[in-house]
């Protein structure tokens, strides 16, 4: 009796004693499984410009992996149709024109800046080399291309034109085609007089055309905060620590853009892989003096942004930099 009641006792113990071991060794699974998780997020990609460069940098080089965040990148052709899936919640961010944020806390949406992504206005006027117009006002009457109605292309474009007292409605054509490859074939055909270009666009014409185009009219010296990532406030709210991790992993892709050509050359292959090796020694040369050094949405570049979309629409009311910029605040400085 003794002996057996001993052995059960023992029996228990030692069971007891696995159980704990084995509670143990599932406690540091789980511990380390949790450590190592990432937060998975649909990232919205307008087009394919040099606001991207930033985002393919971070993933490239691993920045957003080291904040325990997984891209899912999601293309669209315009802002409208990615500022449609934001509000709708079909992505979590987007890196678009900065001037939708004005737009959407108009409309009662709480939209929010995470990180600033470029200076400086991102368009030039380009035009057929042959044609002898000397200025935007030589194009009174014409047919320029832009990418859609309502667009930051079109936006600069028509404030232009007012501040030269013409009128964009009256005095010109003005037509959204949609992408940079239409809107080429009209100035080639001579269907369109002028076309509203990026850099990459412009550096990829004098590659494959030598000559055939010109600037015409350059905005890229005028301070002015284009793109940046956005999300909605809510959003932000509910995942403070993810938000903090996407503005940190950027800001460091852009300093590295500054920085390290290597690794710039990368980004811009992840961005534009149909483009030529020269192509991307070019583009990743120009890069730095585009792309924001530090994140910021600089105050002139802000309010010149307000000030060219209530050009356009007038019924728009101002916004504090100061209620919608985040950027400092999640990068903690």
């Amino acid at each position: 009796m003794t002996h057996s009641k001993f052995s059960a006792v023992g029996l228990w113990a030692r069971t007891a004693k696995a159980v704990s071991r084995m509670a143990l060794i599932l406690g540091l699974v789980v511990a380390a499984t949790t450590s190592f998780a990432q937060t998975k997020i649909k990232f919205g990609l307008i087009g394919t410009n040099e606001s991207q460069l930033p985002i393919w940098v971070a993933v490239n080089e691993g920045l957003f992996k080291a904040e325990k965040i997984e891209i899912d990148p999601i293309s669209f052709r315009g802002g409208g149709v990615a500022v449609q899936a934001l509000v709708g919640g079909s992505i979590d961010l987007a890196a678009f024109a900065t001037d939708h944020v004005l737009r959407l806390n108009n409309r009662g949406v709480e939209a929010r800046y995470l990180i600033g992504i470029d200076r400086f206005i991102t368009h030039i006027l380009v035009i057929p080399a042959n044609k002898e117009y000397k200025s935007l006002r030589d194009l009174k009457g014409k047919k320029i291309v832009v990418s859609a109605p309502g667009s930051y292309s079109d936006n600069v474009l028509r404030w232009s034109i007012k501040e030269l007292g013409l009128d964009p409605d009256k005095d010109f054509t003005i037509l959204g085609t949609g992408g940079a490859t239409a809107g080429r074939a009209g100035l080639d055909s001579g269907q369109v007089d002028a076309l509203m270009s990026t850099t990459p666009d412009f550096i990829n014409d004098e590659l494959e055309s030598p000559g055939k185009y010109r600037i015409l009219y350059d905005w890229r010296t005028i301070p002015h905060s284009g793109q940046a990532v956005v999300g909605k406030k809510d959003w932000i709210d509910k995942n403070p620590e993810v938000a903090k991790g996407v503005a940190r992993a950027i800001y460091k892709a852009e300093q590295l853009i500054q920085t390290d050509p290597a690794v710039t050359q990368r980004g811009v292959k992840k961005l534009f892989p149909e483009r030529s090796d020269e192509f991307v020694k070019r583009f990743a040369t120009v890069a730095p003096k585009i792309l924001s050094t530090d994140g910021k949405i600089s105050s002139p570049g802000f309010l010149k942004m307000i000030d060219i979309l209530r050009s356009v629409e007038p019924d728009l009311k101002p916004i504090k930099q100061a209620d919608v910029d985040l950027t400092d605040k999640l990068l903690g400085r």
